[in-house]
């Protein structure tokens, strides 16, 4: 459960210059609504991991542009 969250703030930091501060506050406001929401419906935490994990993959494709090799062929 750890994992997408610690990976979040690693891409936000490796990410910054990509992304500026608008992008970088934009995910950030995703990421506090996304929690606030989680509380406030006070749904279980494991599936606060789902859409955190989709948050990661979006900002790993904009970060690297997409140029990500998933199988060697």
């Amino acid at each position: 459960m750890g994992i997408p969250f610690l990976v979040f703030w690693i891409l936000i930091l490796l990410g910054r210059s990509d992304l500026g501060i608008k992008g970088v506050l934009s995910c950030i406001a995703i990421w506090v609504a996304l929690l606030a929401g989680f509380m406030y419906f006070e749904i279980s935490p494991y599936y606060f991991v789902v859409p955190q994990a989709v948050l990661d993959i979006v900002l790993i494709l904009i970060i690297f542009g997409g140029d990500i090799r998933l199988r060697g062929s």
